[in-house]
């Protein structure tokens, strides 16, 4: 008896590959059955690392590139692309994964009693597209100012949101470092004073991209424990990734808050 090939199901069954997919592979000629419905058993190795490329989601184009590879080093380049495509996709995940963790995550609020501050301060008007870069340019000025008058800062630098932007989609924004004694006008930069106020505020950690969160923690906590806010939303930029996100508010419970009850120097 002639043996005439591994009919196409048994094929299928043994290389864990659908008939469908078979069909597609024999139309895109990565793996033609040798006859009618039959493939020969020379054709298993080509149809496994078939379907181990399919599960890295190695596209079916790539696939015939590297089959159709004239040496070793050719099939590995192609490969060696997709690879780095995915730790790519993998990385991004990873982020995209984290920041929602992030999300659903709640940070610890507190009050603390802030007293009057001397500081240095410059306003910039930007849309929010373009005020971090506008920030970096004037805190540069500030402390440039701050180094040529020989003043140490007393305190982490900080900004204030003097307007909304919903009326506007410029807004204004004071930046500020805290100062032992009153800085000379230079420029830009101008003396400023923070005043005195009650914050409710939280500490947020990670990314300066994610501290949607921290507002919505702390707009929720402000409403829920019936207080009002009294003045522009503040922040101060403890650490390279800890911001803290504060609101002056007014309330018979505010009355009590702590003078130094805040989780850093």
């Amino acid at each position: 008896m002639i043996f005439k090939g591994v009919p196409v199901g048994v094929f299928a069954r043994a290389t864990r590959l659908s008939v469908g997919a078979l069909r597609t592979y024999d139309r895109m000629g990565l793996l033609s059955p040798v006859a009618e419905g039959r493939y020969s058993v020379e054709q298993f190795p080509r149809a496994g690392l078939i379907r181990r490329l399919r599960e890295l989601e190695v596209p079916l184009p790539e696939i015939a590139d590297m089959l159709a590879a004239d040496t070793p080093e050719q099939a590995r380049d192609t490969m060696e692309r997709h690879l780095a495509r995915v730790a790519a996709r993998a990385a991004r995940l990873g982020e995209i994964s984290g920041s929602l963790r992030t999300f659903l995550q709640e940070d610890t609020v507190y009050l603390r009693r802030r007293p009057p501050q001397h500081t240095a301060r410059l306003i910039v008007n930007a849309s929010l597209r373009d005020l971090a870069g506008a920030s970096e340019d004037g805190f540069a000025d500030l402390f440039h100012t701050l180094d040529e008058q020989e003043i140490e800062p007393a305190g982490p630098a900080g900004s204030r949101f003097l307007s909304d932007g919903l009326d506007d989609p410029t807004l204004t924004v004071e930046l500020f470092v805290p100062v032992p004694r009153p800085v000379r006008r230079a420029g830009r930069t101008a003396p400023g004073r923070l005043p005195a106020a009650v914050l409710a505020a939280t500490l947020h950690h990670g990314r300066y991209d994610t501290v949607e969160r921290a507002y919505r923690g702390l707009g929720r906590w402000v409403a829920a424990h019936g207080h009002d806010l009294a003045g522009p939303a503040e922040e101060v930029y403890v650490s390279p990734e800890g911001t803290e996100v504060a609101w002056p508010v007014t309330s018979a419970g505010a009355a009590g808050a702590a003078a130094s009850h805040r989780p850093w120097p």
